[in-house]
């Protein structure tokens, strides 16, 4: 015949297993991690000046790494949204092709 305490034990262990299972993040999508780092600006080559398909190249580095910060930023808006924070403003999510 079992004894009470291992009952006791047995029926503790059992409620916090379920508590534990039942936390989440209120449904929230976590953002990747890579959202929390900080993408440097890219560096104009030395021959930006002389070479107008350098600069081109650039000017296309730089709006790419504008559009990716702006999607990082929309990413942790809308996070923090879904966790319940007030006062923000998010850009929708963008559209994925058919």
């Amino acid at each position: 015949m079992p004894r009470k305490p291992f009952l006791t034990a047995c029926l503790m262990s059992v409620s916090l297993g379920a508590a534990v299972a039942s936390c989440g993040t209120l449904g929230a999508v976590r953002p990747p991690v890579e959202d929390l780092r900080v993408q440097p600006k890219p560096v104009p080559p030395d021959d930006v000046l002389n070479s107008r398909i350098a600069g081109e190249l650039h000017d296309n580095a730089v709006e790419a790494w504008g559009e990716a910060g702006w999607a990082q930023v929309g990413r942790l808006c809308r996070f923090h949204r879904e966790l319940g924070m007030k006062g923000l403003s998010c850009p929708p999510p963008p559209e994925l092709p058919p």
